[in-house]
């Protein structure tokens, strides 16, 4: 487990499927994701007993930090790892709307990127955030993310296309801009 001060990020569970299938079924959830047809419980089943064998990913579960007990919120991970080119690709959905704009992705994402350089020894983080989505552009910035490039009409959502900002992070933007944190990451 990673933790932050408002969550922590744990291994993925069969009991997690449930909430997966309500977030990957919702439409103004899927629409910032590159999942567009419906979730069924045999694809979850079949997608998390693959994560203990696929070792081009690394996936958590959200969770935050309550008193009463940690409730899960979202997903968040690391994938297509290339190991000989050090880079992989980060992906993020906060699947309890009520938790958006709060600051859990943001954090949760931070925790993500510091373990991908710093356990996984990567070099390069890319990412992928879609025009019509500011929250996460916003977040990618915050994060010392840049603008690689834009895919113009990549995405077709909704009955539009859409544009698709490339973004990319390297481990050397993330040390300068977080000033690599003297105490070492949180894992349980």
């Amino acid at each position: 487990m990673l933790k932050g001060s408002q969550v922590i990020l744990r291994p993925v569970q069969r009991s997690d499927i449930p909430s997966f299938l309500v977030w990957f079924n919702d439409p103004e959830i899927t629409q910032y994701l590159t999942v567009y047809l419906p979730m069924t419980e045999m694809s979850e089943e079949k997608w998390v007993e693959n994560l203990a064998v696929d070792f081009s990913k690394v996936n958590f579960v959200v969770e935050t930090i309550a008193p009463g007990g940690n409730r899960p919120i979202g997903s968040v991970g690391i994938e297509n790892i290339n190991s000989k080119d050090r880079d992989a690709e980060f992906g993020i959905v906060i699947g309890n709307k009520d938790c958006w704009n709060q600051g859990y992705g943001t954090e949760s994402a931070a925790l993500i990127i510091r373990y991908a350089f710093e356990q996984l020894n990567l070099n390069r983080v890319s990412s992928r955030v879609y025009d019509f989505n500011p929250r996460s552009q916003r977040m990618h910035l915050k994060l010392g993310f840049k603008e690689e490039g834009r895919r113009r009409q990549a995405k077709y959502v909704n009955g539009q296309y859409h544009d698709v900002f490339e973004y990319g992070l390297l481990r050397s933007d993330w040390e300068t801009t977080h000033q690599r944190q003297a105490q070492p990451l949180e894992e349980s």
